[in-house]
C-alpha cells in the first residue's frame, strides 16, 4: 500500500510538472522521461494508481495532439513494446504512443527505426501488427539500400530468418498495390452499380451491411490498408513506389514477390507502374513461370474466392471474401499465364480463368 502510496504521489508531481510546462520543448522533456514508466504502472495492482495513470494518460493526450512538433520517446516505448514479460494491458497502450509518435519523428529517424517495427511485430495480436505495418510501409519509400556487392552484409532488414513476417508483410503489401486510389471504405456500392471490368464474377463477396470492397480485396483487406489514418493518393502512390523499391532491392526472397510486381505493373499511375515493369522486364530471364507458387498465387490473385461446395468454402465469411480482380490486373496476369506450361495443366483454375476471360 505504501508503494502505491508513493506512486500517486510520484504521478500528482509529473502531473504539476506537465501543468508549469510552457514551451514545447519543456513538454517534451517530460514526456520524454516520464511516459514509458508511467505506462508500466498500468500493471500495478494499486487501484488507485492506475487510477491516477490513466487520468494522467487523458491530460497527456490533449496536450501531445494540440502540439504536433512534440516527439515521443518511440525507441523507448518500442523496447517496452517488446518486452516479453510485459502484460497486455500495458502493450496496447504503449503501441498507441508509438502510432502517435512515429510518424512525427524526421524521416531519417522513421527509416532508423523501420527494422525494430518488423521486429516488434513478432508474436503481437493481427490488429496490432496491421497498426506496424500502417506505420512502416509509408516509410518504405524513403529508405537507403546498400549497393550491390555489399546487400547480403549490410541490408537494413533481416528476414531471412523470419519467414512468419516474411509472409506478413508481402501479404499486406500485395493488398497495398490493390488498393484504388481515392477508395473509401463507408461508401457502399452495390454490385450492380460497378463498372463492367471493375468487379468480380462472384456474387457472393460482401453480404448484408458490408461496402463493396475494391477489385482483388476483401472488406477485411480493405479496413487493413486504410486503418485508423487513411492515406491521401499521393502518399499511396508513395507507399507502392516504396515497395516497389523494397522488392527491388532483394529484401524479400524474389520467388514471393513475382505476383507484387505484375499486381504493380498494372497501377493506373505512370511511376509506380513503369518502375514496377522496368523491374519485372529485369527478373524474366531468372523467373520460372513453371513454378507452381507463383502460377498458384497468380491464378488466386486473379480470381479471387470463387466460391465452392467444400467445406473450407463453407466457412469464409463474407467480409474475408476476396473479390476478382479489376480487368486491367487481369490483361496483365494473363500474358505471364501463357507462357507458363504449369498454368495449362492447373485444374480447374486454368478453366475458370478461361470462362472468365
Amino acid at each position: 500500500a505504501r508503494t502505491g502510496s508513493n506512486w500517486a504521489d510520484q504521478l500528482e508531481r509529473v502531473f504539476l510538472r506537465l501543468g508549469h510546462a510552457e514551451t514545447d520543448e519543456q513538454l517534451q522533456n517530460i514526456i520524454s522521461k516520464f511516459l514509458p514508466p508511467v505506462l508500466l504502472k498500468l500493471s500495478s495492482t494499486q487501484e488507485g494508481v492506475r487510477k491516477k495513470v490513466m487520468e494522467l494518460l487523458v491530460h497527456l493526450n490533449k496536450r501531445i495532439k494540440s502540439r504536433p512538433k512534440i516527439q515521443l520517446p518511440v525507441e523507448t516505448l518500442l523496447v517496452q513494446y517488446q518486452d516479453p514479460s510485459a502484460v497486455s494491458f500495458v502493450t496496447n497502450f504503449t503501441i498507441i504512443y508509438v502510432k502517435m509518435g512515429y510518424p512525427r519523428l524526421p524521416v531519417e529517424r522513421q527509416c532508423e527505426l523501420a527494422p525494430t517495427l518488423l521486429t516488434a511485430m513478432e508474436g503481437k495480436p493481427q490488429p496490432q501488427q496491421d497498426s506496424l505495418m500502417h506505420l512502416l510501409i509509408p516509410t518504405l519509400f524513403h529508405m537507403k539500400y546498400p549497393a550491390e556487392p555489399l546487400k547480403a552484409a549490410a541490408s537494413p532488414f533481416n528476414l531471412a530468418e523470419k519467414p512468419k513476417t516474411v509472409q506478413l508483410l508481402l501479404d499486406f503489401m500485395l493488398d497495398v498495390l490493390l488498393m484504388p486510389y481515392g477508395y473509401v471504405l463507408n461508401e457502399s456500392q452495390s454490385r450492380q452499380n460497378m463498372p463492367s471490368g471493375q468487379g468480380s464474377s462472384s456474387s457472393t463477396t460482401g453480404g448484408p451491411g458490408i461496402p463493396q470492397p475494391p477489385p482483388g480485396m476483401s472488406f477485411y483487406a480493405a479496413k487493413r490498408v486504410i486503418g485508423d489514418s487513411p492515406w491521401t493518393p499521393e502518399l499511396l502512390e508513395q507507399c507502392k513506389l516504396g515497395i516497389v523499391k523494397f522488392i527491388e532491392a532483394e529484401q524479400v526472397p524474389e520467388l514471393e514477390a513475382v505476383v507484387h510486381l505484375v499486381v504493380a505493373s498494372s497501377d493506373t499511375r505512370h511511376s509506380v507502374a513503369t518502375a514496377a515493369d522496368l523491374e519485372l522486364k529485369s527478373k524474366q530471364s531468372l523467373i520460372d513461370w513453371n513454378n507452381p507458387a507463383i502460377i498458384n498465387k497468380m491464378y488466386k490473385v486473379y480470381l479471387g474466392d470463387i466460391p465452392l461446395k467444400t467445406k473450407e468454402g463453407s466457412v469464409l465469411k463474407p467480409e474475408m471474401k476476396r473479390e476478382s480482380v479489376s480487368t486491367r490486373v487481369k490483361l496483365k496476369i494473363v500474358p505471364h499465364l501463357l507462357r507458363s506450361r504449369q498454368a495449362a495443366e492447373t485444374f480447374p483454375a486454368n478453366i475458370q480463368v478461361t470462362c472468365m476471360f
